[in-house]
């Protein structure tokens, strides 16, 4: 099943070290290169875990058409980044779109996307037994101490749900 994502769920799954949950659940996730830019120049600390998952295709990179991006970022009042995401979605005839951004995943979901965050994909890494759901528990817990821009309570759902 092809996937594609965005730079907020890898970046995230760059800082908690766990970018080889991608391989385990999907085997790979496509991204553009405008995307794979954005991270490499501005993510400094996880510049090398990223750059590894391209050089282990857990992460594949693909060149797309800026004029088509622009028009749907113009569309969907999304950033540029996501449209290219969206336009690599369509390309590879994906089925699942990794973003944590709401309007994204709105924009994905009215689209026929299944849409998955970095919540849902550590959740789905316990549930298929990749992650332990003490492992998943502390990984959520990081997150929830960090600056990920996950609203708290999304949070705590997910570790009560593993919790159960």
């Amino acid at each position: 099943m092809q996937v594609v994502s965005d730079s907020d769920v890898v970046i995230h799954l760059a800082k908690l070290n766990e970018l080889n949950v991608i391989r385990e659940l999907y085997e790979c996730a496509h991204i553009p290169k405008y995307v794979m830019l954005e991270m490499v120049r501005y993510q400094y600390d996880e510049v090398g875990i990223i750059e590894k998952a391209i050089h282990q295709g857990i992460l594949k990179v693909y060149e797309i058409d800026d004029s088509r991006a622009r028009s749907i970022a113009k569309r969907y009042g999304i950033h540029i980044g996501e449209a290219h995401v969206k336009v690599l979605a369509e390309n590879r005839r994906a089925k699942i779109f990794l973003s944590n951004e709401r309007k994204v995943r709105v924009a994905a979901k009215k689209e026929g996307f299944f849409a998955v965050g970095t919540v849902g994909i550590i959740l789905r890494g316990a549930n298929r037994g990749y992650l332990t759901k003490e492992r998943a528990i502390k990984l959520l817990n990081k997150l929830k101490a960090s600056k990920f821009r996950i609203h708290p309570n999304i949070i705590d759902h997910a570790i009560n749900s593993l919790e159960v």
